[in-house]
């Protein structure tokens, strides 16, 4: 598949292969842009930027609502495709496509929120003297060329996400998504063209460190958006600030799940196997540690493992399959080296399923670790399927494990004394704190992000929006 820049589809000598988690196969592939080739994306994205801004806002607002129209349309190619290439299972991709279109109908609708702008009589104030002449009016202007970097588990609605308020203000984009995943995107960005003008999306595929460094020196692009590792992240963050551009982080978690001794265990037992499992754990708000008083815990762990022999691995085309595989070869090795680590630093495995051997599977894991372990599954972030349990005598050593990480992305607490939640959760250093559900909750139009090296800014339609654009107070004397 090629990529487009400025409506036109993109070829070059060198080719990335894009392969199908479940076995390994190769389904496509796409170019690998040189540095002239992505310049000149952002070339084209700048040069669109007054065509874009030449739409009214109105109108905007209307060609957002047509895409989500198309992209439902679409929704069984685009679902298909992102199974193929992800290894999510295709209920969960069909739920992500519908989740995409409305992504798009949500900017449409919060467009008038972020840019009506305010009127204010300067009369108000006593200084500085002369005011009762002065008027000022603030508002919002778009930002320019966005520079927007995706990973590879969630490519459509990370694609609306960062390219539907950016088109809705009026920014324009250059995208990059993962060489992992980019079909699912470079779809989606050929169903925007349709709608905006040419060169307001452009997806470019290649070297992620070139790309990368690329958005980083050159003087076009605006602000840079991206969602991956906290190491790679961090330093594109400190290299673009340093360079004047504004920049949106989205760094990952190691999600923790508390469950008090008065909590409903059974609900607290469905919600740890929707956090840790749902696409075999491969999301940064998935429930990566599992807090539970002793009080509890082996009740806890005896239903977690019974219900999760029930869960069903194997071809993610299958309606009927709970644990799909890993992205790829080396994810799963990384897992294996995680759970290796735990074992030897004293955990044991008390639950372990069975998956296919082609393919890049890894099977579901449930590691029973003491409060005092050093286990990297406790202090780093574990995209898999293997869920460490941690029995504490305490509420406040559950917060102290819950806290001793590096990220604070989200959380949750399960307790039937809201009191006692609430207080624990003022404790807790986590962006989103749910009490009584799962982590693997997000609603798109509130603030989602973290703390700590979870994250700089949050993402929402309208906290993207304001994000991306510029306030701008003009006064009037007469």
């Amino acid at each position: 598949m090629l990529t487009i820049i400025g409506n036109e589809r993109v070829d070059s000598n060198e080719k990335i292969a894009v392969r199908n988690p479940a076995n390994g196969e190769i389904i496509d592939y796409v170019p690998s842009l040189s540095r002239d080739e992505v310049r000149k994306a952002i070339d084209i994205a700048f040069d669109s930027f007054s065509k874009l801004n030449s739409i009214t806002p109105a109108k905007r607002s209307k060609a957002l609502m047509e895409t989500a129209s198309i992209i439902r349309e679409n929704a069984n190619d685009l679902a298909v495709t992102m199974t193929k290439e992800t290894g999510r299972p295709i209920k969960s991709s069909r739920a992500e496509i519908e989740r995409t279109a409305q992504i798009f109908e949500l900017a449409s609708s919060e467009l008038r929120r972020a840019l009506e702008g305010e009127f204010v009589p300067l009369d108000l104030y006593d200084f500085p003297a002369g005011n009762e002449k002065r008027i000022a009016f603030i508002k919002r202007e778009p930002i320019g060329v966005v520079g927007a970097i995706t990973p590879f588990n969630f490519p459509a609605a990370s694609f609306a996400h960062k390219v539907a308020p950016a088109l809705a203000v009026g920014n324009t984009v250059v995208f990059k998504p993962s060489s992992l995943t980019p079909l699912t995107q470079i779809k989606l960005a050929e169903i925007v063209s349709k709608k905006f003008p040419v060169g307001s999306v452009n997806v470019i595929t290649g070297s992620s460190e070139m790309i990368g460094e690329e958005f980083i020196s050159n003087d076009k692009v605006s602000l840079i958006t991206f969602t991956g590792s906290v190491n790679v992240g961090l330093d594109l963050a400190s290299k673009a600030v340093k360079n004047g551009k504004r920049v949106i982080m989205e760094l990952g978690g190691s999600d923790a799940m508390i469950v008090l001794e008065d909590a409903d265990i059974d609900k607290a037992v469905k919600a740890a196997l929707v956090g840790r499992f749902d696409f075999a754990g491969q999301f940064c708000n998935a429930t990566k540690r599992v807090i539970v008083r002793q009080e509890i815990e082996k009740d806890f762990s005896d239903k977690l493992r019974s219900e999760l022999q029930k869960y069903k691995a194997g071809d993610p085309m299958d309606e009927s399959v709970d644990i799909p595989p890993l992205i790829s070869e080396q994810a799963v090795m990384r897992m294996r080296e995680f759970l290796n680590d735990a074992i030897k630093e004293g955990g044991e495995k008390i639950f372990e399923g069975k998956v296919p051997e082609k393919g890049y599977y890894f099977p579901p894991v449930v590691v029973k670790l003491q409060p005092t372990s050093r286990s990297r599954i406790l202090r780093e972030e574990v995209f898999g399927p293997i869920l460490p349990i941690v029995p504490v005598k305490s509420d406040d050593e559950a917060i102290n494990i819950a806290n001793s990480t590096q990220y604070g992305l989200d959380a949750s607490i399960f307790s039937s004394n809201f009191s006692r939640a609430y207080e624990i959760a003022s404790k807790l250093r986590a962006g989103t704190i749910i009490i009584n559900d799962t982590t693997r909750l997000r609603w798109d139009n509130l603030p989602f992000g973290g703390m700590l090296k979870s994250g700089i800014g949050r993402e929402s339609v309208i906290n993207t929006m304001m994000e991306m654009t510029e306030t701008k107070l003009m006064v009037y004397s007469r």
